[in-house]
């Protein structure tokens, strides 16, 4: 039966990557993007649980399959309290608030599985970080990483694990971490299916980390640095998200998004626009801002740390851009 439970398991978060996994194929999206993406994948796996839990197999463990969502519920929190101790019984518990899209009670479960398992249960971790997105607080999300982490230093397979991390790795811009943790999945030697579509989105992220060839007569050459005065309000930030923009403002002309490293050197020119017939000219004077996201998402929000310079673009030497101010 734990066979059973792991390809389920397996195969929802691989149904998953057929809805997600395109959505998130851009280098840059936006912030609503995103929590689509993550909404259709929670809500295939929720629906593949609740169906299970209505027409499953009924000789399982689990004999709420075939009884309304109450009554089960009633017998999970019953058959814990009796024993505290059954870690079985807090896993099945946390799946159904799961399925009943009660993340916050599905938490609680969890870490009292993990409690139980003394933090060496995989899937008890795994779900930790997986509960921890679904509340949709991304300030969270390197907790949730942690989480992800520690369930793959136990088992390295873990399905669950490997597909989050490597969600949540592409939604912090971290895309080697995201293309590795994918691999996993595919090594794990899914359908044929699911295969094409993992190999696909892996070729994608391929694309995308293959540095572009920078335009030498639109280039800027900028060198990003925190002021030390603001190291402990960067604290948080997920994502680096450097603009170019014209005198007139207006789109973005390039625009590139990385992990939040500091200090780092980059350089940006019309290979990097991103709308057709808005791209960067040589000796145009643009306006260079580099700003660290604390959401991820690349509208700017109160809190958010950044910096400018101005920058004659293609003729002038690499600059300091000093991220400095605080978004009120």
């Amino acid at each position: 039966m734990i066979a059973f439970v792991a390809l389920g398991s397996l195969m929802g978060l691989l149904a998953i990557a057929f809805i997600v996994l395109p959505l998130l194929r851009a280098r840059i999206e936006l912030a609503p993007a995103r929590l689509a993406a993550l909404i259709a994948g929670i809500l295939v796996l929720l629906t593949g649980a609740g169906l299970y839990l209505r027409y499953g197999n009924h000789g399982w463990r689990a004999s709420a399959a075939s009884a309304p969502i109450s009554p089960a519920l009633t017998r999970l929190l019953n058959q814990t309290e009796r024993n505290p101790e059954d870690l079985s019984g807090w896993i099945e518990l946390a799946q159904t608030y799961e399925q009943m899209q009660q993340f916050p009670l599905a938490l609680r479960a969890w870490q009292r599985a993990n409690e139980v398992a003394q933090g060496k249960n995989a899937d008890a971790l795994a779900g930790i970080g997986e509960t921890i997105l679904m509340i949709g607080d991304g300030s969270n999300s390197d907790r949730a990483s942690d989480y992800f982490e520690r369930a793959l230093a136990i088992d390295a397979k873990s399905p669950k694990a490997l597909f989050f991390s490597g969600l949540n790795a592409m939604q912090k811009g971290d895309l080697k971490l995201a293309r590795e943790r994918f691999s996993g999945m595919l090594a794990l030697n899914p359908p044929e299916a699911v295969r094409a579509a993992l190999e696909k989105q892996i070729a994608a992220l391929d694309e995308q980390l293959k540095p572009a060839a920078a335009d030498s007569g639109t280039a800027i050459k900028v060198h990003i640095a925190l002021d030390p005065a603001l190291r402990q309000s960067a604290n948080g930030a997920t994502a680096l998200f450097v603009f170019v923009r014209g005198a007139s403002a207006g789109a973005p002309m390039a625009v590139r998004r990385m992990v939040a490293n500091l200090p780092v050197e980059i350089v940006l020119s019309a290979s990097d626009s991103m709308i057709a017939g808005n791209k960067l000219q040589p000796g145009q004077k643009v306006q260079v801002v580099a700003r660290l996201s604390k959401s991820g998402a690349p509208l700017a929000a109160s809190g958010d740390l950044f910096g400018e310079i101005s920058y004659v673009a293609g003729k002038e030497p690499q600059r300091e851009l000093i991220i400095n101010k605080t978004q009120p």
